[in-house]
């Protein structure tokens, strides 16, 4: 009996700790899936030198999936142009909605296109 009740005790503890590590592991690939998105945008934007049709372009994209870019003109001079790109998205905890709350928390990117 002994036997059985530290088994059932262990099994808990294991299925606890999955679920909150899995939990942990989705809230993590959001972050992850979001700052490659907002790099690739980033250089996009450098690659382009501030194009105004490509910062259309990856606010359209940045809508679909999610998550609010904006831009800032900051350039000096035409010949070296700059922009500040911000990037906001939010992260939802997967523990939480197990639970029947759904909590997230708003995110913020920030950084320069040059």
């Amino acid at each position: 009996m002994k036997l059985a009740i530290e088994m059932f005790s262990i099994v808990i503890v294991v299925t606890i700790a999955c679920i909150v590590f899995s939990s942990y592991i989705s809230t993590e690939n959001q972050n992850v899936k979001a700052r490659d998105f907002y790099n690739v945008a980033v250089n996009r934007i450098e690659d382009s030198n501030c194009d105004a049709q490509v910062i259309k372009q990856c606010k359209e994209e940045a809508g679909e999936k999610g998550y609010m870019l904006v831009t800032e003109d900051n350039s000096l001079s035409e010949n070296e142009p700059s922009c500040y790109v911000s990037m906001e998205y939010n992260i939802t905890f997967p523990i939480y909605q197990m639970f029947g709350e759904n909590k997230s928390k708003k995110v913020v990117i920030e950084g320069y296109a040059r």
